[in-house]
């Protein structure tokens, strides 16, 4: 039997668990990704448990699946809309990526930053999300973070392929899916994406990346922000 005393964590997902209870999905700062179950969270009401807000937690238990003893609300990020979409995605990545039980405490806070960026309505989506999805990639050991702006050329182009280090383009690779030029890896690296192009480039190659680890699985959160592009633009 083991207890953990405030853990501060987040809801992934929740879904229903026998009568009253739920099983939920957590990303916590002292486990990483876990799974646990919140019993009589049907009589909480309003106040069970909910993604986007930052919680107070302990538990119990033995093996995969832990009983919380405490599931305390200390904070809550506003996303609405397409932002509340954008917060399913960031919450989907880390549920099909993160293996459970371990710890990754760096990405714990870019989860917590980007999702304070997303309720920002000041703040445009795509960035937060950019470097959401770099860090992820880097925690998964893409390399990225060996990457320095110094170094790269701005006018010069690179293939930023899984699994292998980024290097220049060669001539006849210039029309390949990895392909970015330099200013756009800069910016993506720098947190800088303020070009649309920029963007474009980056967008698509970091999507490659994280299709690569997710083996095919499929991101309900992509289908609904692709249909929001699709309304807005019709």
């Amino acid at each position: 039997m083991s207890t953990v005393a405030r853990s501060i964590g987040y809801v992934l997902h929740a879904r229903p668990y026998r009568e009253t209870s739920q099983l939920l999905e957590l990303f916590t700062v002292s486990e990483g990704r876990m799974a646990a179950v919140l019993r009589g969270a049907r009589n909480r009401g309003r106040h069970a448990a909910q993604p986007f807000r930052r919680m107070e937690l302990a538990w119990s238990g033995r093996g995969q699946v832990q009983t919380l003893t405490q599931c305390d609300e200390t904070g809550a990020m506003r996303l609405k809309g397409d932002r509340a979409i954008c917060g399913l995605y960031v919450n989907e990545l880390a549920m099909k990526l993160l293996p459970r039980q371990i710890q990754a405490p760096e990405l714990f806070e870019a989860y917590e930053r980007v999702l304070g960026q997303l309720a920002d309505a000041g703040i445009p989506v795509e960035l937060p999300l950019r470097q959401y999805e770099l860090a992820l990639l880097q925690w998964l050991g893409e390399g990225l973070e060996f990457l320095s702006s110094d170094t790269l050329d701005p006018s010069a182009h690179y293939l930023v392929e899984p699994q292998q280090t980024p290097r220049p383009a060669g001539a006849g690779e210039m029309d390949s899916p990895h392909c970015i030029t330099g200013r756009a890896l800069t910016a993506l690296l720098c947190g800088q994406l303020e070009d649309r192009e920029d963007r474009r480039q980056a967008r698509r190659v970091l999507r490659l990346l994280l299709d690569h680890h997710l083996e095919g699985k499929p991101l309900v959160s992509r289908q609904l922000i692709a249909r929001g592009r699709s309304d807005a633009t019709s």
